[in-house]
Protein backbone atom coordinates (compact mmCIF):
# COMPACT_ATOMS: atom_id res chain seq x y z
CA UNK A 1 0.00 0.00 0.00
CA UNK A 2 1.29 2.99 -0.65
CA UNK A 3 0.39 6.02 1.58
CA UNK A 4 0.39 10.26 0.11
CA UNK A 5 0.73 12.89 2.45
CA UNK A 6 -0.09 15.50 0.10
CA UNK A 7 0.64 18.97 1.38
CA UNK A 8 -0.37 22.42 -0.22
CA UNK A 9 2.38 25.09 0.40
CA UNK A 10 2.48 27.69 2.67
CA UNK A 11 1.45 31.16 2.59
CA UNK A 12 3.13 32.76 0.00
CA UNK A 13 3.20 36.93 -0.37
CA UNK A 14 0.61 36.49 -3.42
CA UNK A 15 -1.97 34.58 -1.05
CA UNK A 16 -1.46 37.52 1.55
CA UNK A 17 -1.86 40.31 -1.49
CA UNK A 18 -5.10 37.96 -3.11
CA UNK A 19 -3.62 37.95 -6.41
CA UNK A 20 -2.49 35.24 -8.83
CA UNK A 21 0.54 33.52 -8.46
CA UNK A 22 0.43 30.71 -11.14
CA UNK A 23 4.04 29.53 -12.19
CA UNK A 24 5.26 32.87 -10.70
CA UNK A 25 7.61 33.29 -8.29
CA UNK A 26 5.89 34.72 -4.50
CA UNK A 27 8.08 33.71 -1.90
CA UNK A 28 6.87 32.78 1.50
CA UNK A 29 5.69 34.98 4.46
CA UNK A 30 6.99 34.86 7.60
CA UNK A 31 3.82 33.40 8.75
CA UNK A 32 4.16 30.94 5.34
CA UNK A 33 7.48 30.16 7.18
CA UNK A 34 6.08 29.09 10.39
CA UNK A 35 3.19 27.04 8.78
CA UNK A 36 6.10 24.74 7.14
CA UNK A 37 8.18 24.33 10.52
CA UNK A 38 4.67 22.97 12.17
CA UNK A 39 3.85 20.79 9.01
CA UNK A 40 7.26 19.38 8.91
CA UNK A 41 7.09 18.58 12.71
CA UNK A 42 3.68 16.74 11.96
CA UNK A 43 4.91 14.50 8.55
CA UNK A 44 8.05 14.04 9.66
CA UNK A 45 6.33 11.87 12.90
CA UNK A 46 6.33 8.53 10.75
CA UNK A 47 9.10 7.77 8.09
CA UNK A 48 8.87 8.62 4.73
CA UNK A 49 10.23 6.39 1.49
CA UNK A 50 10.50 9.83 -0.90
CA UNK A 51 9.62 13.39 -0.79
CA UNK A 52 8.07 15.07 -4.29
CA UNK A 53 7.95 19.08 -4.81
CA UNK A 54 6.90 21.23 -7.43
CA UNK A 55 9.84 23.88 -8.47
CA UNK A 56 8.28 27.18 -7.84
CA UNK A 57 10.07 28.72 -4.67
CA UNK A 58 6.65 28.35 -2.15
CA UNK A 59 6.49 25.22 -2.72
CA UNK A 60 10.39 24.25 -2.29
CA UNK A 61 10.53 26.91 0.68
CA UNK A 62 7.54 24.76 2.25
CA UNK A 63 9.44 21.42 1.85
CA UNK A 64 13.04 22.69 3.23
CA UNK A 65 11.77 22.19 7.05
CA UNK A 66 10.88 18.13 6.17
CA UNK A 67 13.55 17.92 3.99
CA UNK A 68 16.08 18.96 6.35
CA UNK A 69 14.41 16.37 9.36
CA UNK A 70 14.45 13.36 7.08
CA UNK A 71 17.26 13.48 5.42
CA UNK A 72 15.90 12.53 2.26
CA UNK A 73 16.85 14.42 -0.79
CA UNK A 74 13.53 16.20 -2.73
CA UNK A 75 12.67 14.95 -6.05
CA UNK A 76 11.97 18.05 -7.91
CA UNK A 77 8.91 17.60 -10.42
CA UNK A 78 7.67 20.61 -12.76
CA UNK A 79 4.32 18.52 -12.98
CA UNK A 80 3.42 19.58 -9.34
CA UNK A 81 3.49 23.37 -10.75
CA UNK A 82 0.30 25.72 -9.99
CA UNK A 83 -2.21 25.96 -12.71
CA UNK A 84 -0.53 28.22 -15.30
CA UNK A 85 -2.24 31.41 -15.25
CA UNK A 86 -0.86 33.47 -18.37
CA UNK A 87 -0.76 36.75 -18.51
CA UNK A 88 -3.10 37.08 -14.91
CA UNK A 89 -0.19 36.30 -13.02
CA UNK A 90 0.43 39.30 -10.76
CA UNK A 91 -3.28 40.59 -10.91
CA UNK A 92 -5.44 40.95 -8.09
CA UNK A 93 -9.33 39.01 -7.52
CA UNK A 94 -10.84 42.23 -7.00
CA UNK A 95 -8.40 43.46 -10.42
CA UNK A 96 -9.03 40.89 -12.71
CA UNK A 97 -13.34 41.01 -12.03
CA UNK A 98 -13.33 44.53 -12.59
CA UNK A 99 -11.28 44.65 -15.64
CA UNK A 100 -12.28 41.21 -17.01
CA UNK A 101 -15.58 40.36 -15.59
CA UNK A 102 -15.95 37.56 -18.40
CA UNK A 103 -12.69 35.74 -17.45
CA UNK A 104 -13.67 36.04 -13.72
CA UNK A 105 -17.31 34.66 -14.63
CA UNK A 106 -15.61 31.69 -15.95
CA UNK A 107 -13.18 31.53 -13.08
CA UNK A 108 -15.60 31.15 -10.90
CA UNK A 109 -17.86 28.56 -12.44
CA UNK A 110 -14.87 26.44 -12.75
CA UNK A 111 -15.00 26.15 -16.99
CA UNK A 112 -13.11 23.19 -17.97
CA UNK A 113 -11.88 24.78 -21.10
CA UNK A 114 -11.15 28.18 -20.34
CA UNK A 115 -7.74 29.25 -19.68
CA UNK A 116 -6.31 32.77 -19.31
CA UNK A 117 -4.65 34.48 -22.17
CA UNK A 118 -0.97 32.34 -22.34
CA UNK A 119 -1.98 29.83 -19.87
CA UNK A 120 -3.53 27.19 -18.99
CA UNK A 121 -7.37 25.77 -19.02
CA UNK A 122 -8.61 23.42 -16.02
CA UNK A 123 -8.29 20.67 -18.02
CA UNK A 124 -4.81 20.80 -19.68
CA UNK A 125 -4.03 21.21 -15.75
CA UNK A 126 -5.60 18.30 -14.66
CA UNK A 127 -4.65 16.13 -17.73
CA UNK A 128 -0.74 17.52 -16.20
CA UNK A 129 -1.68 16.19 -12.67
CA UNK A 130 -3.28 12.85 -13.80
CA UNK A 131 0.34 11.76 -15.53
CA UNK A 132 2.28 12.71 -12.83
CA UNK A 133 -0.18 10.38 -10.44
CA UNK A 134 -0.04 7.25 -12.49
CA UNK A 135 3.72 7.87 -12.91
CA UNK A 136 3.96 8.40 -8.91
CA UNK A 137 1.89 5.09 -8.22
CA UNK A 138 4.12 2.90 -10.74
CA UNK A 139 7.34 3.95 -9.45
CA UNK A 140 5.76 3.38 -5.24
CA UNK A 141 3.53 0.46 -5.51
CA UNK A 142 4.68 0.84 -1.57
CA UNK A 143 5.61 2.89 1.22
CA UNK A 144 4.97 6.58 2.61
CA UNK A 145 5.57 9.61 0.02
CA UNK A 146 5.15 13.52 0.71
CA UNK A 147 4.68 16.18 -1.62
CA UNK A 148 4.09 19.55 -1.46
CA UNK A 149 2.33 21.04 -5.13
CA UNK A 150 -0.44 24.14 -4.75
CA UNK A 151 -3.85 24.32 -4.36
CA UNK A 152 -5.54 23.73 -7.98
CA UNK A 153 -2.66 21.59 -9.07
CA UNK A 154 -3.99 19.18 -5.71
CA UNK A 155 -8.03 19.25 -6.30
CA UNK A 156 -6.56 18.17 -9.27
CA UNK A 157 -4.57 15.35 -8.35
CA UNK A 158 -6.98 14.46 -5.63
CA UNK A 159 -9.78 13.98 -8.10
CA UNK A 160 -7.65 11.77 -10.31
CA UNK A 161 -6.57 9.66 -7.35
CA UNK A 162 -10.52 9.20 -6.20
CA UNK A 163 -11.81 8.75 -9.86
CA UNK A 164 -13.77 11.92 -9.85
CA UNK A 165 -14.47 14.73 -12.44
CA UNK A 166 -12.53 17.33 -11.32
CA UNK A 167 -15.39 20.10 -11.88
CA UNK A 168 -18.10 18.08 -10.40
CA UNK A 169 -16.60 18.30 -6.61
CA UNK A 170 -13.99 20.89 -5.65
CA UNK A 171 -11.35 20.21 -3.11
CA UNK A 172 -10.59 23.02 -0.37
CA UNK A 173 -6.84 23.19 0.31
CA UNK A 174 -5.81 25.53 3.20
CA UNK A 175 -1.85 26.76 3.17
CA UNK A 176 0.27 23.67 4.58
CA UNK A 177 -3.00 21.69 5.27
CA UNK A 178 -2.51 17.96 4.94
CA UNK A 179 -4.20 15.50 3.15
CA UNK A 180 -3.85 11.62 3.49
CA UNK A 181 -4.70 9.13 0.54
CA UNK A 182 -3.68 5.37 0.86
CA UNK A 183 -3.30 3.32 -2.63
CA UNK A 184 -4.11 -0.19 -2.39
CA UNK A 185 -2.62 -2.62 -4.89
CA UNK A 186 -5.48 -3.76 -5.60
CA UNK A 187 -6.26 -0.20 -7.09
CA UNK A 188 -8.86 0.79 -3.61
CA UNK A 189 -8.02 4.40 -2.61
CA UNK A 190 -8.69 5.05 1.26
CA UNK A 191 -9.28 9.19 1.99
CA UNK A 192 -8.05 9.14 5.35
CA UNK A 193 -8.09 12.59 5.72
CA UNK A 194 -8.81 15.74 3.70
CA UNK A 195 -7.52 19.63 4.89
CA UNK A 196 -5.96 19.27 7.67
CA UNK A 197 -5.17 22.20 9.41
CA UNK A 198 -5.11 21.02 13.10
CA UNK A 199 -0.94 21.37 13.42
CA UNK A 200 -1.75 24.89 12.81
CA UNK A 201 -3.96 25.65 15.48
CA UNK A 202 -1.62 27.33 17.64
CA UNK A 203 -0.25 29.75 14.79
Amino acid sequence: MLELVIVRHGESEGNAAQMFTGHGPSPLTARGRRQAMATAAVVAQKPLTALYVSDLPRAMQTLEPLASLTGLEPRVRPQLRERDMGAWVGVTFRELEAQHPEGWAALRRRDPDHAPPGGESHRQCAARLAAFADTLRAEHPEGRVALVSHGVAIHHLLAHLVGLRANDTVFTTENCAIHRVEVHRDGRVRVVSLNDTQHLARL
